[in-house]
This record gives C-alpha cells, structure tokens and sequence, in this order.
C-alpha cells in the first residue's frame, strides 16, 4: 500500500511536467528521476524502517529540486517526498517549518512561471499539492512503521508468552513431581529389602507403592493442563509420610485460626512438597519439623531438618539452586518472602512468609455476590420474588 501510493502520486505529479514538454528523450528523463525519487524513498523510509538518513534525504532534496531547470515549475511539486521524509526523522517544529516555507516557495515559482491571469491560482495549487503529497507520503510511511512496530510487538509477546509457558512447565515438573518420584524410589528400596524377610509387609508397600504411582501420573496431568492448585492438608500427609518412610521423626504444628487462601494454600503446598524432596534426597536428617501459622496478617510456613552440617550448606544451597528459585518466583507472585539455608547447629530451614491483606480485601464481596445469587436462584425456583441484595 505504501509502495502504490508512493507511485500514484507521483504519477499524478508527473502529469503536469510533461504536458509542458515536447521532447520524448526529456519525457523519459522526467519518468527516470520520478521513479529514482520514489524509489529512494522506499529504500531510506519504506517498509518500516528508516535506512541512510541522511543520504536519502540529500537526494530527494536533489531530485525533487535541481530537475526545475530542465523541466520546468511543475517539477518542484515533486519536492513533497523530501518534505514528507522530513517530516518522520525531523522534530514537529522543523519539519512544520520545512513544510510550510517548501509548499510557499513551490507556489512562488510556479505563479512566476505562469500568465498574469492564472498565476495565482497556478501557485495556489502547486503549493497546496506539495502539502498534500507531503502529508501523504509521510502519513503512509508513519502507518506502515506503526504496523510493524506493532507486529514486532505482537512477535515478542508471543514469544515472551512461549518462554513464560516453557518455564512454567520447567517449574511445575520440577516442584510437582520430585517428592511424587523420590517416595516411589524409596517405596521399590524398601519393597525389595522386604521381599525376602516380609513378604506381607512387602504386599502393603507395594499397595501404597501403586496409590503413589497414581498420584504421580495426577501430578503429570495437572503439570501438561497448567492447573497448579494443591490441597495444603494432602501435601501435609504426603510429605510426612514419605519423610517417615525414609527413617525420619516428623513433627508437625499448626498455628492457622481459619482455611488459608487457595493462592497461598497452592503456594505452601509446592514450597512443602520441594522442601521434603531436598530433606529425602539431599540429606541425613533424622528428624524433620513443619509449622505453619498466621501472626500479623501474614501466613507462614518453615520447614526444620537436622541433615545439613555447616561444612556442606554451601554446596547444598549451590546443588539446589534451582528448586529455591522456583520457590521463590513463586512466593515473590504473592509479595511473599523466601529464606532458605544451614544454622550454625547443624539445621537447615526453610521459611515463607505470604501477607494476607491483598486476599482478605477480596473476599467478603465475592462471598455476598456468591450468596445473593444462589438466593435469587433459590427464590426463583420456588416460584416467589427473588429478595433484594442490598439488605
């Protein structure tokens, strides 16, 4: 569309020129420096981009005004694609400036050039066209590099939405599916240390064996389908059973006065679940405490084992980098704050601490509309008028 428009004004321009003139090889000549005009145009300021600034400009000045000599008048209508390239490099009150005193000297020279009778409305048009094919060309071009700023954009979120997606799935299998597959390992060691010795006890394990299998392939579901919501209090049962299977004493305390948000909840049960898969792999703990309360408007949870010496925190904290930035991605989406790491008793802690005023503010209206509705549905079941909510 740019290109064409480009095209039909300056054949529209064009015409003028060559009724003056009588000479096929000027006419061809005429036809040259147009289509060198607007294709240097093109070239420096088409397709959204803007290439050779300077370059392009100087010849379209040259081009636009130095072919009045051979030409005639009528050429320097021509000088709008100078005028309208300045105006998408140059500052509004240059360009506007540049604008007006070209499309006043087209004018001048074109009313010289014609009869005493004529010679103002010659003038008059010839500026008010330069204007307007100046106005043109630079409006398609500013709508042409609109366009592709706009499909580059389009570009980058798709791809940032890719990567977002890509990393989510990286998260979610990591943080979901590690305690799922550390308590199956451990269930097939105990399994095949039993088989021998206790066979029936070994049948018991393989039963649980089958349930945590199960739970897995539920978690690579819920992982593929992006639905990351977890139940706080299965997590809790979860972990502490597979800490106890693999030897540990679990402790665990709950100082919470009501249900916590389902955000929050979510958010508990992944940091839950990677800390007790890091306490089973990562460590010698022979005991592991889990509390989790709400003090001052926050929810907190810490996790407490005595597996890490203070000679490995370091390269415990550097092995599970990854699993701690989940977590702590997906804490800081709640305002949260993550800290992880060995105390000098030998104790490794993790703590999360989540405010709770950005969901306390939300839940009271969504319960009343909640309420108001199912009454009005209520209501119009049993044939009576629905009440007024506002009561």
């Amino acid at each position: 569309m740019h290109a064409g428009v480009c095209l039909g004004i300056g054949l529209l321009v064009l015409l003028g020129p060559l009724r003056d003139i009588g000479s096929w090889p000027v006419a061809f000549g005429a036809c040259g420096y147009a289509v060198a005009l607007i294709a240097v145009h093109l070239i420096g300021f088409g397709y959204g981009r803007i290439r050779f600034r300077g370059l392009a400009l100087a010849l379209q000045a040259a081009l636009g005004l130095l072919p009045v000599a051979q030409l005639g008048a009528a050429w320097s209508v021509m000088s709008g694609y100078f005028v309208g390239s300045l105006l998408l490099v140059a500052k509004p009150l240059v360009a506007g400036s540049v604008l007006v005193l070209v499309s006043g000297g087209v004018g001048l020279v074109s009313a010289r050039a014609g009869t005493s009778m004529v010679s103002i409305a010659d003038g008059m048009h010839d500026a008010t066209l330069t204007a307007v094919a100046a106005v043109a060309v630079f409006g398609m071009a500013w709508f042409v590099r609109l366009a592709v700023e706009r499909e580059d954009t389009r570009r980058e979120l798709a791809a940032r939405v890719v990567a977002e997606e890509r990393a989510r799935f990286s998260r979610d299998t990591h943080d979901l599916l590690g305690l799922s597959l550390s308590a199956i390992t451990l269930k097939v060691e105990l399994t095949r240390r039993l088989v021998e010795s206790r066979p029936a006890q070994a049948q018991q394990e393989l039963a649980e064996l089958v349930t945590m299998s199960r739970k897995a392939l539920a978690d690579v579901r819920s992982v593929a389908a992006g639905q990351r919501e977890l139940s706080f209090e299965d997590e809790c049962r979860s972990a502490a059973g597979v800490l106890r299977s693999a030897g540990m004493i679990v402790h665990f305390e709950r100082k919470l006065p009501d249900q916590l948000p389902d955000p929050v909840a979510t958010t508990f049960a992944t940091v839950l679940r990677e800390s007790a898969t890091n306490v089973v792999r990562h460590s010698k703990a022979s005991w592991c405490e889990i509390a989790v309360g709400a003090t001052r408007g926050k929810a907190w949870l810490q996790v407490a084992n005595d597996g890490v010496l203070p000679s490995e925190s370091e390269d415990c904290e550097e092995a599970h980098g990854r699993g701690l930035r989940n977590l702590e991605h997906r804490v800081h989406l709640l305002d949260g704050e993550l800290t992880a790491g060995a105390r000098p008793d030998g104790t490794h802690l993790v703590r999360v601490t989540v405010p709770l005023e950005r969901f306390a503010s939300h839940r009271r209206p969504v319960a009343g509309i909640s309420a108001c509705l199912k009454a009005i549905r209520r209501r119009w079941r049993s044939g009576s008028r629905a009440p007024g909510c506002g009561r």
